[in-house]
């Protein structure tokens, strides 16, 4: 005989009628609710600490666009791609050594400064003609990063550079491999420009003006090739065999 709360008189009435129709009767367990348990505390995304954002690379920080005038970091960025662009003159120098070192570490980033003192400017006149809406600001940010971007390839390529001029035969050879590097770095700049200057003057204007943008552009890049060639040649003795 079972001891505790006496069942009601219906269920005992059905649990006799179930023994009578021979119907085994499972014993029930209680009824659990759903807060009888500790529950797990809730973990949301925001319980734990958060990782600090990462900050961009110095290479990244020095060629990002800025979209409000910066006439200090422009400065300081143009200063940047000088000073590498100089390490590969340095490196060009390795081969006749002495004053050889200080003509080439000038004259590798003064074509740098004869295209954005000379070119530059010459190129947003031209715009004008134009109605271009360049305006000065817009044009030194574009050269300073282009300015940023040659000194990056130029120092990059300055180890295999050192290498090549040292270890080369021929004065030609050497020459040549130190041009190569150059003409890079070049372009590399040159391409840099073009598309800043390009996307600022794609604002507005029709499509004879776009294509009139796009010729004074194109002419640019010539002007800038070949003033560029020009005082290399005139100022790194090794694309002259040697001469100071």
């Amino acid at each position: 005989m079972e001891t505790g709360v006496p069942e009601p008189a219906e269920r005992r009435g059905d649990a006799t009628a179930a023994r009578a129709a021979g119907v085994a009767i499972e014993p029930t367990a209680p009824a659990t609710s759903a807060s009888a348990g500790p529950t797990a505390p809730a973990t949301s995304a925001s319980a734990g600490p958060t990782a600090p954002a990462g900050h961009a690379g110095w290479t990244a920080s020095l060629l990002a666009e800025r979209p409000a005038l910066d006439l200090r970091g422009d400065l300081s960025r143009f200063g940047v791609g000088l000073g590498l662009a100089s390490l590969y003159g340095l490196a060009l120098g390795v081969r006749q050594g002495g004053v050889s070192f200080a003509y080439h570490a000038a004259g590798v980033p003064a074509a740098l400064v004869a295209v954005a003192c000379l070119g530059v400017p010459a190129l947003t006149i031209v715009l004008t003609l134009f109605d271009a809406t360049l305006d000065a600001p817009r044009a030194l940010s574009a050269t300073a990063r282009a300015a940023a971007a040659t000194g990056l390839v130029l120092g990059g390529l300055a180890p295999a550079a050192a290498l090549f001029v040292v270890t080369s035969a021929s004065n030609f050879t050497a020459a040549f491999m130190g041009l190569l590097g150059l003409a890079v770095g070049g372009a590399v700049g040159i391409c840099v420009l073009l598309r800043d200057l390009r996307a600022a003057l794609q604002r507005g204007g029709g499509r004879l003006l776009l294509a009139g943008h796009g010729a004074a552009l194109l002419g640019f890049a010539g002007f800038a090739v070949a003033l560029a060639l020009r005082v290399w040649w005139g100022t790194l003795p090794i694309l002259k065999g040697g001469v100071l």
